[in-house]
């Protein structure tokens, strides 16, 4: 699974948890329903502060991200660059 997919995975059981339509979660992040559906199936890679209002509106704790792991990249190295 990618970063998205598994945010998306993150956000649909914290926002069913809470009891939360798409629709309510959308209003309380200031973004469309659409938005919500397609971070939810992975679709979309979000920008930092809507990951930033869906965190807080679902009470998910921000240091979970960091456990999300990308499994399209092709190994852990780093990458540098000059």
């Amino acid at each position: 699974m990618s970063y998205c997919a598994d945010f998306g995975v993150l956000v649909r059981k914290y926002r069913e948890d809470n009891h939360y339509s798409m629709e309510k979660l959308a209003e309380l992040c200031d973004i469309s329903d659409r938005c919500i559906g397609n971070i939810e199936r992975g679709v979309s890679n979000p920008k930092l502060d809507t990951v930033v209002k869906l965190c807080k509106a679902c009470g998910i704790d921000i240091g979970l991200l960091s456990f999300l792991k990308d499994d399209d990249a092709q190994d852990d190295s780093l990458l540098l660059v000059r």
